[in-house]
């Protein structure tokens, strides 16, 4: 059996050998088409090349020229130039991936090929950090593509499967996305190469909604959305995950539920809308309602793939659909209730300790960043922890888990959370820390391959993007580090300024810090390093009585310190 990779390629030099190290396993020959337009070709293919030579390989390379009236910096047509990587190859079987891609298991994929009796086979595709996890058409027989399965689309192309054509869906392998980054500039070429077929298509309408929304434009991409639904012709899976996006950007609150009502039509056997309806009702303080849409939503099976959307979220049928039934069972005074619900999927092995003050919308989607970001995300608890006279944050935090303290200090609250988390790990979360794919299964990495396990006392040093000394801006450490400190994460004397210095100080000096700070970066916007505000948060943590109270603290508590902790 041969098998043939097809792939498109930009300017990927300091990608495609990862790429192709990681699908070495499967394939026989490399179908190679550069599509960059008018831009200067980089070295991909002549690193393509290198690889297939040093690797056995053979390799086949073809460049894709734009229509001559579309002048572009990009590819004009992704669907036309992936068909030209197709007819270039020869394997018995084609396969695809994008040079921002790795798979799970290669020599999985070539038995599952040689096990395959259909002649298009779809795998998962894990598309990191989006919660996404959809079918695509990977691999199909020479004859089957021969007989005008072709790609279609000029953006998002999918394979148009002529009838007949038999099709398996496997689960594994898995195909894991993981680009560099999704650029404005990646918004930008789609939105070009998509006004070129605009003219009234539905799937171009969405599509371009689609893109609006995922850069954050509200006004163009309610507007193409809105476009879109008017389409009698639009896929029902478009329609559908057009209908959740609009509810999502909606600022009218009876707009967003019809907008949640109506993708539920258009699919009542998945668990999205159902999922949107309840968060829909809880801003609206409906919570019986919403508990109503959580509990049926909750009671909706994995639909078979057949009926499932493109854009299906395998999140709604296992740690989201648990986190939202348990917020709304927290909101109807069912706290045992909840707790049995989040304990569906285990005692959690990471607790997140996150307080936060006077930025209840910020926090919210702090929350969520996180979650969505692991790679376990049910093995995560997440808890709240809210000052007492910041009146709205203790209303959002009612539906999660949460404490509350009396103190309008940080310490305090992260202390009050550390005192009922269960996790073996513990992470001091705040509204400004924007965590990297599959953070949780970084941290435990690090202390795996230092020799320890989760029973060790142990801290973790992280980069934050920004400090280049030792200082431990995220205090990251085991429970036994915790008993070892009296079962407070900070000293409780402290209201702010200076408990990290002395988190860091004991740390170091004790000799438990397993330093990932070249290998692990959680990006901490503080306005001290970014273009962040000084918001009334800050300038409450910061003000100089607290500064000279935890300076005067730390060096009658620590007079060991070196003085370099002597700085905020």
């Amino acid at each position: 059996m041969r098998v043939s990779l097809c792939v498109i390629c930009g300017n990927e030099e300091a990608i495609i050998e990862r790429m192709l190290t990681s699908f070495a396993g499967a394939f026989d020959q490399l179908s190679l088409v550069r599509a960059i337009g008018t831009t200067a070709p980089d070295a991909t293919a002549d690193k393509a090349a290198a690889w297939c030579a040093a690797n056995g390989k053979d390799y086949v390379f073809t460049v894709y020229e734009n229509d001559p009236d579309f002048p572009f910096e990009h590819v004009d047509d992704f669907a036309a130039a992936r068909n030209l990587a197709f007819e270039k190859g020869d394997g018995d079987w084609l396969i695809w991936c994008d040079c921002d891609d790795i798979i799970d298991n290669a020599a999985g994929l070539r038995a599952a090929l040689e096990a395959a009796s259909a002649q298009l086979v779809r795998f998962p595709y894990d598309v990191v950090g989006t919660g996404k996890r959809p079918m695509r058409e990977r691999a199909i027989r020479r004859d089957a593509f021969n007989l005008k399965n072709r790609w279609r689309f000029p953006v998002h192309e999918n394979l148009r499967v002529v009838r007949g054509t038999t099709i398996s869906d496997l689960e594994a392998p898995v195909w894991i996305h993981q680009p560099k980054m999704i650029s404005v500039t990646n918004r930008k070429r789609n939105r070009a190469i998509l006004s070129k077929a605009l003219a009234n298509a539905s799937t171009n309408y969405f599509y371009v909604h689609q893109e609006w929304t995922c850069e954050g434009n509200k006004f163009n991409a309610i507007k193409f959305g809105k476009l879109a639904l008017a389409c009698p012709d639009l896929d029902p899976s478009f329609r559908y995950e057009t209908n959740l996006n609009l509810c999502k950007l909606s600022s009218d609150n009876q707009e967003a539920l019809a907008y949640a009502l109506e993708a539920f039509a258009v699919l009542p056997w998945c668990r999205e809308a159902k999922a949107m309806l309840a968060l829909t009702l809880i801003d609206r303080g409906a919570f019986e309602r919403a508990l109503h849409f959580a509990q049926q939503m909750d009671e909706t099976p994995l639909p078979p793939p057949e009926k499932r959307p493109w854009t299906h979220e395998p999140k709604w049928y296992g740690w989201a659909g648990n986190d939202i039934l348990a917020r709304c069972l927290r909101l109807a005074g069912r706290m045992a209730d909840a707790k049995a619900v989040q304990r569906r999927t285990g005692k959690p092995v990471i607790s997140l300790l996150h307080a936060t003050r006077g930025r209840a919308a910020q926090a919210n989607a702090t929350r969520s960043h996180w979650l969505n970001l692991a790679k376990n995300p049910e093995r995560i608890e997440h808890i709240f922890a809210v000052d007492a006279d910041d009146a709205e944050s203790v209303k959002m935090s009612r539906q999660f888990q949460s404490v509350i303290s009396t103190k309008q200090s940080c310490v305090a609250a992260w202390n009050m959370a550390a005192k009922v988390a269960e996790g073996d790990l513990l992470v001091q979360l705040s509204d400004d820390w924007i965590a990297c794919p599959n953070w949780d299964e970084m941290l435990l990495a690090e202390i795996a391959n230092a020799g320890k396990g989760l029973m060790d006392e142990v801290a973790i040093a992280i980069h934050d993007g920004s400090r280049g000394d030792e200082l431990l801006c995220m205090a990251i450490l085991t429970r036994r580090r915790l008993d070892r400190q009296g079962g407070e994460l900070f000293h409780e004397g402290y209201q702010s300024v200076f408990s990290d210095n002395e988190f860091s100080h004991r740390a170091w000096r004790d000799g438990i810090v397993i330093d990932a700070r070249t290998r692990v970066m959680f990006h901490h916007r503080h306005p001290l390093f970014s273009k962040g505000q000084w918001d009334a948060t800050y300038k409450h943590n910061n003000t100089k009585e607290r500064y000279e109270a935890g300076l005067e603290l730390f060096k009658q508590r620590n007079p060991d310190a070196d003085p370099k902790w002597t700085t905020p």
